[in-house]
């Protein structure tokens, strides 16, 4: 999860509206203050607004003003600010959540129309359980320092659709931005508390993880297609074109491999620590960082990853006999063994934090 900053002359808001209409810079950069003039040719098409009241879910459309209005912490349509007005260059405006799925989904959505919908309607039961649970789990902060909890009455996000990574690789994915301005059961606006709201998205990551894997209108998709899963969650007839496939990916594993060498180089004889290592992690992902393209054409694009698709395997795309859904009864599960292995997994990162493995 990603926080907005307002920074410097409300430069955040400006630079949400560019990502919102044009996907042309995103929370990783500050610097750039990007203009509002160049928004008005994606202003039609709007951003779809979710309200969240007592768990009862509705949308809306926003255009490119009720968007700067909402962005910035007023009513969309009134203009009418939502509790304090936090001027601070440090304050939150938006949490951005992610929903990610494993790549091989995206190319299957691509190899097939009944697939691509199928895909759709999978995030759309995630959106609905991410932005319920934050309704009903987070809380605002009123009073001097935050001291006073309240419980939310509504919360409202707004929904970014992707299709690809930065570097074109086909990669389906959706920008959930949480306004930080929410309504407490008593009916007043105050701000979320945040430092819960990322905490609580490490669940609400392994739950959308959990869903990907065991929803079963999604897995009837795949196996009316002869699609089964494998053991990390791809599909496991799809998952050998994944990384051929990550122009990305490759990249980074390219940058880590040359930052790690040289690291070695100037320290003979030594091991980077899990500090050091973590540090290398962050110089290779934002090394060579491509922009996101503008004025992209679909079908060419489309076509590109078709014949990229087509020359790692020929026969791709041929249509597969449809398989039986794997199923297994509750009763068979050992529960003392997932229970472990979530223990170990959940303390696995407090271990490298402490450099104890």
């Amino acid at each position: 999860m990603e926080r907005w900053k307002r920074g410097v002359g409300s430069q955040g808001v400006r630079q949400a509206l560019a990502y919102a209409f044009q996907g042309s810079c995103d929370s990783h950069l500050r610097s750039s203050p990007a203009g509002i003039d160049a928004l008005a040719g994606y202003a039609d098409s709007g951003v779809r607004r979710f309200t969240v009241v007592d768990g009862a879910i509705s949308w809306d459309v926003l255009c490119e003003d009720q968007l700067r209005r909402w962005v910035d912490g007023c009513d969309p349509a009134t203009g009418e600010r939502r509790g304090r007005d936090l001027t601070s260059p440090d304050a939150d405006l938006i949490l951005d959540g992610t929903i990610n799925a494993p790549k091989s989904f995206s190319i299957a959505a691509l190899l097939d129309s009944d697939l691509a919908a199928e895909f759709e309607a999978l995030q759309d039961r995630l959106r609905d359980r991410i932005i319920s649970t934050w309704q009903r789990e987070l809380n605002g902060r009123r009073g001097a320092g935050g001291r006073t909890r309240e419980a939310l009455h509504q919360i409202e996000v707004v929904e970014l659709p992707h299709r690809r990574s930065r570097a074109l690789d086909p990669h389906i994915h959706r920008h959930l931005w949480l306004n930080v301005k929410v309504m407490g059961v008593d009916g007043k606006w105050s701000n979320v508390d945040s430092r819960v709201a990322m905490k609580l998205h490490t669940v609400i990551n392994a739950e959308g993880d959990l869903a990907a894997r065991t929803d079963p209108d999604w897995l009837a998709a795949l196996a009316r297609h002869g699609y089964t899963l494998d053991a990390d969650g791809e599909i496991a007839e799809l998952a050998y074109a994944v990384r051929p496939l990550s122009r990305r990916s490759n990249q980074i594993e390219s940058n880590r491999a040359m930052l790690l060498a040289q690291w070695r180089s100037e320290h003979p004889g030594q091991e980077p620590s899990p500090d050091q290592l973590q540090q290398i992690d962050r110089l290779a992902w934002a090394k060579g960082r491509p922009n996101k393209p503008r004025d992209l054409d679909e079908g060419a694009w489309e076509q590109l990853v078709a014949e990229e698709l087509a020359a790692i395997d020929p026969s791709i795309h041929r249509e597969r006999e449809p398989v039986d859904p794997r199923a297994g009864a509750v009763e068979a599960l050992d529960f003392g063994l997932m229970a472990a292995r979530a223990v170990v997994e959940a303390d696995a990162p407090i271990r490298v934090q402490r450099g104890t493995v």
